[in-house]
């Protein structure tokens, strides 16, 4: 029951997924603008790490229901230990690396990224159904 419910919200990940890269692809500049302030505040800081820790339990949790368990539990571990560690280091160097990429990706390439995200949503609707 509980790894069906994870299951869900893998696929709902996927859909956010969809929605970013529709954002990501008409507003580049408010998508770059969000990426500047990952880390520029505590809240915001712990606020993304926690929601990427949770969505990694939510992979882990529901692997066993989806299509590939061993990949679907392997990328929830990888956001769980990355978040793990970002929010160990000093908040200011999360907040210095996000600006630093913010200021240097040309808005033309942050379109061509739309795809990636919206082919790695529509997969985890796929290997969540």
């Amino acid at each position: 029951m509980l790894a069906s419910i994870s299951a869900l919200l893998i696929a709902v990940t996927g859909v956010s997924l969809v929605v970013l890269s529709l954002v990501i692809l008409f507003a580049p500049g408010r998508a770059l603008q969000a990426l500047s302030r990952f880390g520029s505040t505590p809240a915001i800081h712990f606020g993304e790490l926690s929601i990427r820790a949770a969505i990694g339990l939510v992979f882990v949790v529901g692997a066993p229901a989806t299509h590939h368990p061993s990949m679907v539990a392997v990328i929830g571990g990888f956001l769980i230990v990355s978040a793990v560690v970002l929010m160990l280091l000093p908040r200011r160097w999360h907040a210095r690396y996000s600006d630093w990429w913010a200021a240097r990706i040309p808005v033309w390439a942050v379109r061509i990224l739309a795809p990636i995200s919206l082919l790695a949503g529509v997969a985890l609707v796929w290997v969540a159904a």
